[in-house]
């Protein structure tokens, strides 16, 4: 009689990709600033290591047990996703404290430094024109607030 072995699932992979890509999306949902932010790159740290335990487990089980785990070649291809997703969040999670601090920046509710800006007609502004009256009506009020929009790139 030939022993039939029925081919299971390798749940241990499932939650090692799982695992990772949660600990990829931790470091995505820190800029959405949610209160116990200081938290998030610990727990992305955590899901990583312990996505690795279980990708390691996953390996050992396709490997170990290749009758029982079909499928070696899906296997190590999701191991590999998931090892690239652990290596991501592990790439922010250490780099992302070498980013400066920069010290010259205003602080919220700090009044910014005087400059001058070419405005939508390319002519110079400077931001104590844009505080100062009308010229033409000396009874307007000057605006409490100026929005800066600041955009990246070149046009």
């Amino acid at each position: 009689m030939v022993d039939v072995v029925e081919g299971r699932r390798n749940w241990a992979l499932g939650v090692g990709f799982l695992l990772a890509l949660g600990a990829l999306l931790c470091n995505l949902v820190f800029f959405v600033s949610p209160p116990g932010q200081r938290v998030i790159p610990w727990l992305s740290a955590l899901l990583g290591a312990v996505a690795l335990i279980s990708i390691a487990r996953g390996l050992w089980c396709a490997f170990a047990q290749p009758k029982v785990y079909r499928g070696r070649i899906l296997n190590s291809l999701l191991s590999l996703v998931s090892l690239l997703l652990v290596a991501a969040s592990m790439f922010a999670f250490f780099h992302a404290r070498a980013l400066p601090r920069s010290a010259g920046a205003p602080q919220v509710g700090q009044q910014a430094p005087d400059f001058m800006l070419a405005d939508a007609n390319v002519q110079p502004v400077s931001l104590t024109q844009l505080f100062a009256p009308a010229v033409d009506d000396p009874r307007a009020i000057p605006p409490k607030a100026v929005l800066l929009v600041f955009y990246r790139g070149y046009w």
